[in-house]
Formats: structure tokens, C-alpha cells, sequence
């Protein structure tokens, strides 16, 4: 989901301001290597992009580790002197054109749109088509913006769906990018965070999971993320027949899911139970104990393309490290008319899990003297709390409504309503809204301590 160019525009308006510009942070030499495994970077460009009417200096770069295919990755240096949070976006989708690889130039020259999926090896005449979509240096700015104005560096990797290759890929490609931070100057190797959704989320979960020790997020969010492939599959082949008797839309479904399959079986040899196929670096069981990043994971009971499933069941096996927010419906869904996305309440309250994500991330990352700015549209996280009341009301789990309250009342956050751009102390926001749903007199003084122990009855 893209979000942040309109909140961007608000906060200009309001005149909210980080501290001004500072010399950009030394470059990375061109070719380096660490005392482990060599990781060259090399710089292939750098600029300076407009976002929030600040200018934001910005490195691409090559990222090749040896053995592996090599990786891309915008970088934004903290501005500030001394050791700074820093933000890895996983960025599985994004068509970049500054590469140099053939690849890049091929999908670039195709513009925008649905094209062959003919960069990947087991392409076929009865393949799919898939999306691309050119990400600009500038849009780039644009969607890290939110951590750039708190003062934290912003490692953006791609993933580059359309060039082909497999989940294995995927998965090289955002370890080539904690490997960069290991040696990225002015970066606070114990404050890093990782965010990504769906197919970045997947991306999200298996880089923490496999992050060197110097290097292992802080934090982590994923959104609907897919985390066990094997039970995908199970998912593709018997729970979607068996939900779904309309041929028409099971149609639909197996033509979405065709390319995700190739880039699947090329790294599995196959699928599930297949002679020769090898899924036992790719399931939950595999994840869940090397899973030791504390992770917020928002998913939606009528996810089409990776079932809640996926999360209720990873969940458990990570333990108390992983808070699963689920967005929930109290009807049964008709899976017949569902169309094939992460659910009707991930894009009616998108910008209020926006909010909480953010408040997760930044209070979990942000050192204890950092302000904290967070920024929320009040009739959708208004809309969220009273869905989360009615779910309450009906006995439904919502345990995890109260932390993310918690968080956006710290201390250090101060609440920036976009519309209006009223600003709000952190608990000052929170307390209003509380009262207001649950018909309470809470305080910002008080709050806190009563969220503590979980929403009001």
C-alpha cells in the first residue's frame, strides 16, 4: 500500500521542520568488503530528493555478496551526526531503472503496466502476466519520509519481482541488505528497524530471521505477510477449492497465483511432496525459532492472497515476541464474491494501521530524549477504535488494541492529525479518543497507566 505523498504535503504546510540540512554522511567506499563474508557496495549514483519541502540525500547502490546475485538499494544517510536509527524497507514490487543490468532496461523501455513474465526462467507460453511499476528516486523519498523527519536513516532494498530468479533471490537480497548496514557509517546497529507487507513481509520475516548478530532488527513489522510456503501451496491446491466453487473465480485466483508458484518451485525444486522438493528452509517451523525480532503483524480475516492462516499459525510457535493484530469481521465472508486482496478493512482503515505501525516502530527504535512525531487522520482511526468496541462488545479477542494505544500515548510521540494539522501530546490524543468510544474520563495523565492493563471494559 502507498501511502505517505499527501502527509507529506500537510506537514509542509504545518511548517514542521527537522533540524536543517547537514553535510551528507561519508560515503561508503565504492568497493569494500567486511572481515566475514566480502560484501562489495558500490555507489552507482546519488542525489538529493524533495520530500516535505526538505531536500533528503540519497546513495543507489550495488550490493554484491559473494556467490550471489547482486542487490539494489536506495539509501538515505541520517542527517544528523553520531549513531541514528535507521528504517530497512523491503521493496519487493518497485521497477527501478539505474541498475545498469539489462533486465532493468528491458522493463524500463516497457513503461508502466502488465507485461509477459518473461524474465523468469520457467516462463511459459501459458504464463501469466504480471504489474510493473517504475519507483522513482523521488517517489522513494516520498514513502520513507515518515522515519526521515524523526531523524532516522532509511535503507530502501528491492526485491525486482519482474527480473525473475526465486524466493531464494528475495531472500539474498534483503540479507545483502543488513550486510550494508553492518558497515553503513553513522547507523546505531541496536536500533534497527524492518517494515514490509505481503510479499514484503515475507521478505521482512526471513531477513530478521536470517540477520547477522550485529545487525538483527530492534523491531519488525509485516503486514498480511506469507511466511510458509509449503501451507501456501496447501492453500492454493485445497483450501481455495473448497471455499470457492464458482470456476470463474477460481480461475482468477490460479492466474494471480501462477508466477508466485515459478518463483516458489525454483527455489524449492518443486512443489510440496514432489520427488526432489525441498521445502525445509521455507515453512513456519523452520522461521519461528530463528524468529528472535520482535515483530507486529497485521493481518485481516478475509485475506484472499495470504491467508490469516498463515499468521494464527506462525504466531504461536514465535511466542510472545510477535504481536498479531488481527483486523477483524464479525460476519462470515462469501468467498465466492471476495476478490482477490488483503481484505475490505485493510483499505477502509489503512491509514490508522498506518498510525499504529508507525507508533510501534518508531517508540520500539526511537532513543528515550527523541521526540517523536506520528501522524494520524482521525475519522479512520476514530472508525478503527469503534470496529475494535464493536468486536469487544461481541467477545472477540482484542487484546492487542491496547498496546498500540500505549505506544502512540508515549511519552515522546506527539500526534499530528493530517487533515487539520492540529498537533497533540501523545497521551493527550489517546486520552480523547478513549473517552469518547468507551464513554470514559480518563486524563493524559492516567492513561497510560490504565491501558496497561487493557482497553476499558
Amino acid at each position: 500500500m502507498r501511502t505517505t505523498r499527501w502527509v507529506i504535503l500537510v506537514l509542509a504546510l504545518m511548517g514542521c521542520s527537522s533540524s536543517d540540512p547537514k553535510p551528507e554522511a561519508p560515503l561508503p567506499p565504492e568497493e569494500q568488503e567486511t572481515d566475514s563474508k566480502p560484501l562489495t557496495v558500490t555507489v552507482l549514483g546519488s542525489g538529493q530528493a524533495t520530500a516535505g519541502g526538505q531536500q533528503w540525500a540519497y546513495q543507489l547502490l550495488r550490493l554484491q555478496e559473494e556467490g550471489k546475485a547482486a542487490s539494489y538499494a536506495q539509501w538515505f544517510p541520517p542527517r544528523s551526526p553520531g549513531a541514528r536509527p535507521v528504517m530497512m524497507l523491503t521493496r519487493p514490487y518497485d521497477g527501478i531503472t539505474w541498475t545498469g543490468e539489462a533486465v532493468d532496461a528491458k522493463w524500463g523501455q516497457r513503461g508502466n503496466g502488465f507485461h509477459p513474465d518473461d524474465s523468469e526462467p520457467g516462463h511459459h507460453a501459458g504464463s501469466s502476466n504480471i504489474v510493473y511499476t517504475i519507483s522513482t528516486p523521488e517517489l522513494i523519498a516520498g514513502e520513507s519520509f515518515f522515519y526521515l523527519y524523526n531523524g532516522f536513516g532509511v535503507l530502501n532494498v528491492f526485491g525486482r519481482f519482474y527480473a525473475g530468479g526465486s524466493i531464494q533471490n528475495d531472500r539474498d537480497d534483503m540479507h545483502a541488505g543488513l550486510r550494508f548496514l553492518e558497515q553503513a557509517p553513522e547507523v546505531d546497529r541496536s536500533r534497527i528497524g524492518i517494515q514490509g507487507g505481503s510479499w514484503g513481509g515475507f521478505e521482512a520475516l526471513y531477513a530478521a530471521a536470517d540477520a547477522p548478530a550485529a545487525v538483527r532488527p530492534r523491531a519488525g513489522v509485516a503486514l498480511f505477510p506469507l511466511s510458509d510456503f509449503a501451507r501456501q501451496f496447501e492453500y492454493l491446491e485445497t483450501v481455495i477449492p473448497s471455499r470457492v466453487s464458482d470456476p470463474w473465480v477460481r480461475s482468477q485466483y490460479a492466474t494471480f497465483f501462477e508466477p508466485y508458484r515459478r518463483r516458489i518451485v525454483a527455489a524449492t525444486g518443486g512443489p510440496p511432496g514432489a520427488p526432489g522438493a525441498d521445502y525445509t528452509s521455507w515453512t513456519r517451523e523452520h522461521l519461528a525459532p530463528r524468529l528472535t525480532t520482535p515483530f507486529l503483524v497485521l493481518h485481516e480475516d478475509w485475506d484472499t492472497l495470504v491467508p490469516v492462516e498463515q499468521t494464527q499459525t506462525l504466531a504461536p510457535l514465535v511466542g510472545p515476541t510477535m504481536s498479531a493484530l488481527y483486523i477483524q469481521h464479525l460476519e462470515v465472508p462469501n468467498w465466492n464474491t471476495r476478490a482477490l486482496d488483503h481484505g475490505q478493512l485493510v483499505v477502509q482503515y489503512g491509514h490508522a494501521l498506518t498510525t499504529v505501525s508507525l507508533g510501534y516502530l518508531l517508540t520500539n527504535l526511537g532513543s528515550e530524549e527523541q521526540s517523536l512525531y506520528v501522524p494520524f487522520v482521525q475519522d479512520v482511526l476514530v472508525g478503527w477504535l469503534q470496529a475494535q468496541r464493536v468486536l469487544q462488545l461481541n467477545g472477540r479477542d482484542v487484546s492487542q488494541v491496547a498496546p498500540r494505544l500505549l505506544e502512540l500515548a508515549d511519552p515522546r510521540v506527539t500526534l499530528v492529525e493530517m487533515t487539520s494539522g492540529s498537533v497533540y501530546s501523545g497521551s493527550e490524543g489517546v486520552a480523547v479518543l478513549v473517552n469518547a468510544l468507551w464513554e470514559t474520563q480518563y486524563t493524559a495523565g492516567n492513561i497510560r497507566e490504565v491501558l496497561s492493563t487493557g482497553l476499558p471494559p
